[in-house]
């Protein structure tokens, strides 16, 4: 599926033609879309090929030649499950074709970018400042699924103290899980940005220095979330484990507590059901002074397990 863009006066249209489109967005590319591509815009098999490699690493690959288009291939973050049914990330690979007068973006899931692109006008288009767009938006997406992440380990905090199952530690491995591939993403991503800084071919004007320098900030900025969330997701891994070991011991004091209350009940019983001669075994009120003595019994060792901090 592909859907065409262009801007007019900075807001961005859906174009019905090939001839008014500056952004030419593909996803899940069929074959003969593929095709199309090749002898449209003399895009190589070697790049189409890497731009449906699910293991693609962020890179950059520029043409010998002007007239060659660049290629920029970054990964971005999508929402999945994990097998527990816990909310999870992986990163996919955006490929950008970088062209005299229009960028081609392919993907295998649907970039969430068109509604926040027109949030952020771009008055004149250019192929560089177009590419640092989609760049910075991007990796900022980074950002905010990195704050989603941070408001659902707060949320798992106010439960924390009554924690005796697994089900926290099954999504706290799904966030961490996430943030391995945060942090790989990122990594290869500042690597990539960092060559573009120095390439010959792109960003010379202070325009576009200026703009690739804000793409490096949200990567740092990024990184530093990961990073940190990366720490206190481990620390909460421990505490979590401590809290859920502890609250087990508390519940089996309890329980073994009141499995030693209720053992009085059952020895008086188990004596007085004995078919031998007993104390009182003929008064008209035994019964009721059994259950008075048994409930005493129980009430002082309750008494003595709570004094001891057993109960």
């Amino acid at each position: 599926m592909q859907t065409q863009w262009y801007f007019d006066q900075g807001e961005l249209k859906e174009a019905t033609d090939t001839a008014n489109c500056q952004w030419l967005a593909i996803t899940a590319p069929t074959d003969s879309e593929m095709a199309a591509l090749e002898t449209t815009y003399h895009l190589s098999k070697s790049q189409l090929a890497a731009a449906l490699d699910q293991r693609e690493n962020p890179r950059v690959e520029i043409g010998l030649h002007v007239e060659d288009p660049a290629m920029v291939i970054l990964r971005y973050p999508v929402q999945t499950h994990s097998a527990m049914g816990y909310r999870q990330y992986q990163t996919l690979p955006l490929a950008l074709f970088v062209l005299d007068k229009q960028i081609i973006t392919i993907t295998q899931e649907p970039l969430p970018l068109e509604e926040y692109l027109g949030n952020h006008l771009i008055q004149t288009f250019a192929p560089e400042t177009f590419l640092l767009k989609l760049l910075w938006v991007t990796l900022h997406q980074f950002v905010e699924d990195m704050d989603r992440l941070n408001n659902e380990i707060d949320s798992m905090e106010g439960s924390l103290g009554h924690a005796a199952k697994n089900t926290q530690l099954y999504q706290i491995m799904a966030m961490q899980k996430s943030l391995i591939f945060f942090d790989d993403a990122l990594g290869h991503s500042e690597q990539l940005l960092s060559i573009l800084h120095d390439g010959p071919k792109f960003f010379n004007t202070p325009e576009s220095a200026n703009n690739l320098h804000d793409v490096t900030v949200e990567v740092e900025q990024a990184q530093s979330m990961v990073r940190t969330g990366s720490k206190v997701l481990e620390q909460y891994n421990t505490a979590v484990s401590s809290v859920i070991s502890n609250n087990l011991n508390l519940i089996m004091k309890v329980l073994t507590s009141i499995t030693i209350i209720l053992t009085i009940p059952t020895i008086v019983g188990g004596i007085y059901g004995m078919n031998v001669r007993l104390p009182f075994a003929h008064a008209y009120n035994a019964f009721w002074w059994l259950m008075l003595i048994t409930a005493v019994a129980c009430a002082l060792v309750a008494w003595w397990l709570k004094r001891h901090d057993y109960f």
